[in-house]
């Protein structure tokens, strides 16, 4: 994601980048920085961090994008690095990802470091045939994009919705603790990825509205 219309390479023209492992059920957004995979390890641990690149944000599906299509709404999670009452974002920056990024705190449960969020599951109305969520008007038509993320402590409050309102035009609404980078990487790598029957990959070409809920 680039600060400008510039489609160049330059470190210092990006807000962060997204990355999704080969099954497409986690992705990964990082700030500026390295992989920590590529620094030379003879570097000394302090120096080594500096260049490391922050986690930003990790998310994860219950069932991949490919092959046959999952029965009923998919299940997502998110996980962000803790925003702390002061305002301040805690700084997730590691040489050890496997056992000590976003997606680690997450499966040790340490809620003191990140925050965690689950999509709102549907219910089946029998009127439409479809599964719905409440979304206030802010959405107007069915896709299987759409979707709204809570917690386990808050299930009533919708941190981030996204969905349909035009052809190729979508509303996403956020608050805090999303910041507005993570808030639109979670919606733009749901758009992006689109899948036929034949596991090919579509780059879906959509307008996005974004307002603070």
């Amino acid at each position: 994601m680039s600060k400008t219309d510039d489609s160049g390479k330059d470190e210092e023209a990006f807000l962060g980048k997204l990355r999704s492992n080969f099954l497409g059920l986690e992705f990964m957004a990082y700030g500026e920085g390295m992989n920590p995979k590529k620094i030379d390890s003879s570097m000394s641990q302090v120096h080594a961090l500096q260049l490391t690149r922050q986690e930003l944000l990790a998310v994860q599906y219950s069932s991949s994008l490919w092959g046959t299509k999952p029965r009923g709404p998919r299940k997502m999670g998110a996980v962000i690095p803790k925003v702390q009452p002061n305002g301040e974002r805690l700084v997730c920056r590691t040489l050890h990802p496997d056992t000590e990024g976003l997606v680690a705190l997450q499966k040790a449960n340490n809620t003191s470091h990140i925050h965690t969020f689950h999509n709102k599951p549907p219910k089946w109305n029998e009127q439409v045939g479809a599964f719905v969520l409440n979304f206030n008007k802010r959405v107007t038509q069915a896709s299987v994009k759409n979707f709204q993320l809570t917690t386990v402590d808050d299930p009533d409050t919708v941190f981030l919705q996204f969905g349909r309102v035009g052809k190729d035009v979508f509303n996403m609404d956020f608050r805090f603790p999303f910041s507005p980078f993570q808030a639109f990487a979670i919606c733009r790598e749901l758009l992006r990825l689109t899948c036929t029957t034949d596991g090919v990959v579509h780059i879906a070409k959509t307008w996005c509205k974004a307002m603070w809920l």
